[in-house]
């Protein structure tokens, strides 16, 4: 088949959405299928095709797109919210950018997102079969992110806001002939909140080249971890979604009982600076690492003792799957689908969301109970090993691809 995977965020990226693109791809291709992968610049300079190499700026679809979007907005909804404005210009310059390098020679377009779902879905061939892969509440984490912001304080604007992001999101997964979810937790979301029907998703969790994975993880890197120190990872983006503000907290507290701890944060964005000020006023600067943006993070893993992620919200995340097959000590917060990864006490300690004060205690237990570490790790290992090949994932994924064919071209 011809398959084309496409996402609204830009392409490369550290995160979850371009290593599943990536894995996918990978499976894909070794069944013989021909894949393209449509997606934003990393700078929101343009559009791509970036296996072929075709790019459209997006200056040139912004200067037919966005005179068109005004005059509307200024005759039928003058009153538009700036931020609603700003992601429908977006959402209609990627649909744009996306018809100039031409989607109609696909049998099959896989998006990863609801905004890239819902734009194909109107520019797609008749012929052409849809499938979405829903990595995350999207609607929900726009709403932190604002928050984050202070822009919601406004009750009135507040709950505009919000039913837009949700009707944007009901949108995306309607627009879809099948509906693949990671997790059950997702599953629950789209039920409850959307309203779609069970029928129309599918859940399969997230996989991955293990055998690429270990030879990278085996491989050189010039960061040696300290003698004598205990090595707490956490490689996550530096976004309020994720979390490190409690994990800086349940840190600070740590170093009230013992300093013999480093702990290494890998990756960058927007919170950077704060979360290094925050390390200042906790006084715990000398024992947090930035790392930044890497891409020797598997050879990190492997020098680390514990894995913490302390995210307010998370669906799939690769990193506590790479973590396990890593044989890694596990610590994580409750939220999305990490329960249905990591059991508590059995193979990882898992917190309440936003408690860190628990997230201090599970810390202080992994630094006192070496015991405790060596058989949570063996059995996050074990149990990560077996859920998580890109086999068992591929699978799946092209018995979701044969029924949205079945039922589009039936249809």
């Amino acid at each position: 088949m011809n398959i084309l995977l496409t996402t609204f965020w830009g392409l490369p990226q550290a995160g979850g959405v371009d290593l599943y693109i990536s894995q996918l791809k990978l499976g894909l291709e070794r069944r013989g299928h021909h894949v393209d992968v449509l997606s934003r610049l990393p700078d929101g300079s343009g559009y791509t095709v970036l296996n072929q190499k075709r790019v459209i700026p997006r200056s040139v679809i912004t200067s037919l797109v966005t005179p068109h979007m005004e005059t509307y907005f200024q005759y039928h909804l003058p009153e538009i919210d700036p931020l609603i404005r700003e992601a429908e210009v977006e959402r209609y310059c990627f649909e744009a950018g996306a018809a100039y390098l031409d989607i109609h020679s696909y049998d099959l377009i896989h998006a990863q997102d609801v905004i890239s779902a819902r734009a194909l879905s109107r520019i797609k061939h008749p012929r052409t079969a849809l499938v979405t892969t829903i990595h995350g509440y999207l609607a929900k984490e726009w709403f932190y992110g604002l928050e984050a912001q202070g822009v919601l304080k406004d009750m009135n604007r507040r709950r505009m806001l919000w039913h837009y992001a949700s009707h944007r999101e009901q949108l995306g997964i309607m627009s879809s002939n099948e509906t693949i979810l990671p997790t059950q937790w997702m599953r629950g979301i789209m039920e409850e909140q959307f309203s779609i029907s069970e029928g129309r998703m599918s859940i399969v969790p997230n996989g991955f080249d293990i055998e690429g994975f270990l030879k990278q993880m085996n491989a050189y890197t010039e960061v040696c971890r300290p003698p004598d120190r205990k090595v707490f990872i956490c490689p996550a983006r530096f976004d309020v979604v994720k979390g490190h503000v409690y994990l800086i907290r349940a840190l600070a507290k740590l170093k009230r009982d013992r300093s013999d701890w480093v702990c290494w944060l890998v990756g960058n964005g927007g919170l950077e600076l704060k979360l290094r000020e925050l390390t200042k006023v906790h006084g715990i600067e000398e024992h947090v690492v930035f790392h930044g943006l890497r891409s020797d993070v598997p050879a990190l893993l492997k020098q680390a003792d514990v894995f913490v992620l302390a995210s307010l919200q998370d669906n799939h995340p690769f990193a506590v799957m790479e973590a396990q097959v890593a044989a890694k000590t596990i610590i994580v917060s409750d939220a999305g689908g990490m329960p249905e990864m990591v059991a508590h006490d059995e193979n990882g300690l898992v917190f309440p969301v936003g408690d860190d004060e628990q997230l201090y205690q599970h810390l202080r237990s992994v630094m006192n109970d070496q015991a405790l570490c060596d058989r949570l790790s063996h059995q996050a290992q074990s149990s990560g090993n077996h859920r998580w090949s890109l086999d068992t994932m591929m699978a799946q994924v092209s018995a979701v691809y044969e029924s949205a064919l079945h039922h589009h071209r039936g249809g």
